[in-house]
């Protein structure tokens, strides 16, 4: 059996107090042996500090301790160096 974890995507997120978290999505695949069987894909969430986050759906995650996050739209990401 083969594991492999890849890294998809960063979102940014803030809570209703204003203080921004990056959310890292990754996935982990199990590929069975034979390579016959599908494999077995499991979506990983962490902040870049690694609390675990849970998907809400449409835009919003729930830390671990509880805290609900709302997904920025890309456009409103603060860019650096401005």
């Amino acid at each position: 059996m083969t594991i492999s974890i890849r890294r998809l995507t960063d979102v940014l997120a803030t809570t209703e107090s204003g203080r921004l978290y990056r959310i890292e999505v990754f996935s982990q695949a199990d590929q069975a042996t034979p390579p016959a069987d599908a494999a077995t894909i499991r979506y990983i969430l962490r902040t870049s500090e690694g609390q675990g986050v849970i998907a809400l759906g449409d835009r919003r995650y729930r830390l671990k301790s509880g805290e609900v996050l709302t997904a920025l739209a890309p456009s409103a990401a603060p860019r650096p160096g401005v």
